[in-house]
C-alpha cells in the first residue's frame, strides 16, 4: 500500500510537470531559469572566495575547510529547526494525514508517506545552496569530476539525518502537549535548542585573533592550530567537511570512513525513527487532534479586545483586518513558532559578532565586514518576506470570496497585509542593523547607509512577495510553509535573494570608492558613483512598482 501511494504521488508529480498550457510552461521556465541562475550565483561567489583562500600561504586550505564546516553547521541547525516545525504541521496538522489515518492503511506507513513530503519541503533550499558551495570547493581545488557523485551522495545523507531527528522530536512533543499548552511546549523546546546551539558555537569557534596584540606568536600559533582541528568531531557537518577535505588530498580511505559514519548514522536514524513511529505516532496524532479541536471556554468580543482599542487610529474596516491577521498569527503555532526561531537565530548572530575583531585598520576589510553584515540583514528580510508575506493572500483560502463580495474589497485587504508586513519587518531589520553596526564599531556613515538600504529592501521585498503571492496563489493549501515551498514560492525566494545580492553590490561599490576618497585621497569617479546609484534606484523602482501593479491587476481579473 505504501508503494502504491508513493507511485500515485510520483505520477501526480510527473503529470504536474508535463501539464500543457502556455501559463504552466511559462511558470516552469521562469522557475528553472531563476533556480539555475541562483545555483550559478552561489557557485560563482563561493568559487571566488575559495580561490582567494587557497592563495593564502600555509593556512589557505585550513581556512577553506573551516568555512565549509561553519557553513554546513548553519545548514544543519536550520534543517533541524525547520524539520521540527514543519513536521508538526505535515505529520499532525494536515488534511492529507487525517484522510490517510482514516483509511485501512497501516499507521506506520502513513508516517513514512508524510515523512517524504516533509523531507522534501524542508530540505530543497539547503540542497540548492549546499551543492554549489561544495562543487565550487571541488573545482577550486581541481578535484576529479567523478567525486561530485560521491559528494552529492554524502550531501543527501547529511540532509536526511536532521529530518529523522526532527520527526522524532515532533512525535515526542505531541504527547507533552496534552499536559502542557502547545505554546509552552514549543517555547521550552526553542529555549533548550537555543542554549545548546549557543554553547556549541561558543565552544567550537576558534579563538579570535586579536589584531591589537602584536608580536604574540603563542596566540598566533594557537589560532592556526585551531583552524585545522575540531573539538567535537561527532557531528554530521564535520563528517561532510572531512569527506571533501579527504577527497581533495586524495585520501579515499579517510573519505570512505567518514562517508560510512554518515551512512551508518542515517541507517540507525531510520530504524530508530521507524521504531518510534510504530510506538507513538498514532498516540501523537490523537494528541494533536485533541489540541486542534479543543474548545476554549472563554471568548472575548473583537470590539472589547485590547488589540482593537490599541489600533483605534485606523478605520473600523481596516482595523478589523489588522486584528484578524494578528490574532490568527498568534493562534497558529506554525506561524509564531517559526517567527520565534528566526528571532532566536538573530540574537545568536548578534551575540557572536563579538568574535569579530573590532580594531581593524584596513579600509577594505572594514567595508567588506560592514557589507557582509548588511547582506545578512537583507537575507533575513528575504527569508521573512518569503515565509510570512508570500503566503498571506493564499492563506485566506476559500473565505477569500466573502471578502471579494464584501464592501471592504480585495484591494483594501492587499494594502492591509502590505502595511502590516512592512511595519513589522522594518522594525526588526532596522534594530538588527543598528545593533550589529554598533557591535562591529562601524562609522556613522556606514550605519546610515545600512539603515537606508534596509528601508529600501523592506519596501521592495514586501512588494515583490505580495505581488508574486497573488500571481501564484495556492488557495487549497492551508500550511504556510507548504505555500512558501511551492513553485511560486521558489520563484519568490530566488528573486528575493537575487534582489538582495544586486542591492548589496550596487551600494558597496560607490561606498567603497567614497571611503577611499575621504581616507586616502584617491580619485573619486563621480560618473561611476552616479551610475551605480542610478541603477540602484531603477532596480528598486522595478521591484516595488511592477509586482504591485501585476498583483492588483490580477485581483481585478480574478473571478469568484
Amino acid at each position: 500500500m505504501f508503494f502504491k501511494i508513493s507511485k500515485i504521488k510520483f505520477k501526480l508529480l510527473i503529470r504536474l510537470i508535463m501539464q500543457k498550457g502556455f501559463e504552466h510552461w511559462a511558470k516552469t521556465s521562469v522557475a528553472v531559469f531563476v533556480i539555475g541562475g541562483f545555483f550559478y550565483g552561489v557557485y560563482f561567489i563561493f568559487y571566488k572566495i575559495f580561490k582567494y583562500l587557497t592563495s593564502v600561504q600555509d593556512i589557505g586550505y585550513a581556512l577553506s575547510d573551516r568555512l565549509i564546516s561553519l557553513g554546513f553547521l548553519a545548514f544543519f541547525t536550520m534543517l533541524l529547526i525547520s524539520n521540527i516545525i514543519s513536521s508538526i504541521s505535515t505529520l499532525f496538522r494536515s488534511r492529507e494525514t487525517r484522510y490517510l489515518m482514516a483509511t485501512p492503511l497501516n499507521k506506520n506507513q502513513v508516517f513514512w508517506v508524510r515523512f517524504i513530503n516533509n523531507f522534501f519541503f524542508s530540505s530543497w533550499a539547503t540542497l540548492v545552496i549546499g551543492l554549489p558551495m561544495a562543487i565550487s570547493y571541488m573545482v577550486t581545488n581541481t578535484m576529479s569530476i567523478w567525486y561530485i557523485v560521491w559528494v552529492f551522495g554524502a550531501l543527501m545523507l547529511f540532509l536526511i539525518i536532521p529530518a529523522f531527528i526532527g520527526s522524532i522530536i515532533s512525535m515526542l512533543l505531541m504527547p507533552a502537549v496534552k499536559k502542557l499548552s502547545f505554546k509552552w511546549s514549543v517555547v521550552t523546546l526553542i529555549g533548550i535548542t537555543s542554549i545548546i546551539a549557543y554553547f556549541y558555537v561558543r565552544s567550537n569557534l576558534s579563538g579570535g585573533l586579536m589584531f591589537n596584540v602584536l608580536g604574540d606568536m603563542t596566540m598566533l600559533n594557537y589560532y592556526f592550530r585551531q583552524l585545522g582541528s575540531h573539538r567535537t568531531p561527532f557531528f554530521p557537518h564535520i563528517w561532510f567537511t572531512e569527506i571533501i577535505s579527504a577527497l581533495r588530498q586524495g585520501q579515499s580511505m579517510r573519505a570512505f570512513l567518514f562517508t560510512s559514519a554518515l551512512a551508518s548514522t542515517t541507517f540507525f536514524g531510520f530504524f530508530i525513527t521507524d521504531y518510534v513511529s510504530k510506538k507513538i505516532f498514532q498516540t501523537s496524532f490523537e494528541a494533536a487532534e485533541t489540541m486542534t479541536h479543543k474548545k476554549h471556554s472563554k471568548s472575548t468580543s473583537l470590539h472589547n479586545s485590547r488589540l482593537w482599542r490599541l489600533l483605534s487610529f485606523f478605520k473600523q474596516d481596516v482595523r478589523s483586518l489588522w486584528v484578524k491577521d494578528i490574532k490568527l498569527f498568534i493562534r497558529d503555532p506554525n506561524q509564531w513558532s517559526q517567527f520565534a526561531v528566526l528571532l532566536v537565530l538573530l540574537v545568536l548572530y548578534l551575540v557572536n559578532l563579538k568574535f569579530i575583531p573590532s580594531k581593524i585598520t584596513s579600509t577594505y576589510l572594514r567595508t567588506v565586514i560592514a557589507f557582509a553584515n548588511f547582506a545578512f540583514c537583507g537575507y533575513i528580510l528575504a527569508t521573512l518576506s518569503v515565509r510570512f508575506v508570500y503566503p498571506g493572500i493564499s492563506m485566506e483560502g476559500k473565505s477569500l470570496w466573502s471578502l471579494a463580495t464584501a464592501p471592504i474589497g480585495l484591494k483594501k485587504l492587499f494594502w492591509e497585509k502590505y502595511t502590516l508586513s512592512f511595519v513589522t519587518f522594518i522594525i526588526i531589520a532596522e534594530i538588527i542593523a543598528v545593533i550589529s553596526n554598533g557591535l562591529l564599531s562601524q562609522s556613522n556613515l556606514m550605519t546610515i547607509i545600512t539603515a537606508i538600504g534596509i528601508f529600501l529592501m523592506s519596501i521592495a521585498l514586501v512588494s515583490l512577495n505580495m505581488g508574486l503571492g497573488i500571481l501564484f496563489p495556492t488557495f487549497e493549501e492551508l500550511n504556510p510553509m507548504r505555500i512558501a515551498s511551492s513553485g511560486g514560492g521558489m520563484i519568490a525566494a530566488l528573486l528575493s535573494l537575487v534582489y538582495v545580492g544586486l542591492t548589496v553590490i550596487l551600494l558597496a561599490m560607490p561606498t567603497y570608492r567614497y571611503i577611499l576618497f575621504v581616507t586616502s585621497g584617491k580619485q573619486l569617479l563621480v560618473v561611476e558613483i552616479v551610475t551605480m546609484v542610478g541603477l540602484l534606484i531603477i532596480l528598486n523602482l522595478i521591484t516595488i512598482i511592477l509586482p504591485i501593479k501585476l498583483g492588483l491587476k490580477a485581483i481585478d481579473k480574478r473571478e469568484f
